[in-house]
């Protein structure tokens, strides 16, 4: 009898999710930019294994910047995803009511934001701060034990919207 390794019998898939960012204007005279620095990244995925990442894993999270006039209020709004597909396949994405985080300050720390625990399926208003807006976004994926191998993808939409205040 021959004993292989664990990992010699499961399919590994590296799981990228393009984050794509669209941004709505309420006023001409005030012009805001977004940046996606990093997209939603689960690497490795193994059938029917829950994989969570945390808004705080740098390199792996989703990081958006946003930049505009200091001190105006704005709203973010996501529109998540609820399966990522690959040609027909899908697979399950979960966001929960704690996956996103911001900061404004000068120096935006990811293991210490400014505003943590943010639900991302609601509407949040936040201000901009001198250095703008850095925003993180965290969440899981549940493969079934089935799953098609392969590379998975969906979009996340963030939608940042000067309030006039």
């Amino acid at each position: 009898m021959k004993v292989l390794p664990l990992l010699s019998s499961v399919s590994k898939w590296y799981l990228p999710i393009v984050a794509v960012a669209s941004v709505l204007l309420v006023s001409s005279a005030s012009a805001q930019t977004i940046t996606v620095n990093n997209n939603l990244v689960f690497g490795d995925i193994f059938p029917g294994i829950p994989k969570a990442i945390s808004k705080a894993t740098a390199g792996y999270a989703a990081e958006f910047h946003v930049d505009g006039t200091a001190g105006n209020e704005l709203t973010v709004e996501f529109t998540l995803p609820r399966y990522m597909n690959r040609s027909g396949y899908n697979m399950q994405m979960i966001f929960g009511e704690t996956d996103c985080a911001m900061d404004s300050s000068a120096t935006p720390d990811q293991s210490n934001p400014g505003y943590d625990d943010i639900d991302p399926w609601h509407v949040i208003t936040y201000g901009l701060g001198l250095n703008g807006l850095t925003i993180w976004l965290g969440g899981t994926v549940v493969p079934g034990l089935n799953q098609m191998n392969g590379d998975y993808s969906a979009s996340i939409v963030l939608t940042v919207t000067y309030t006039g205040n």
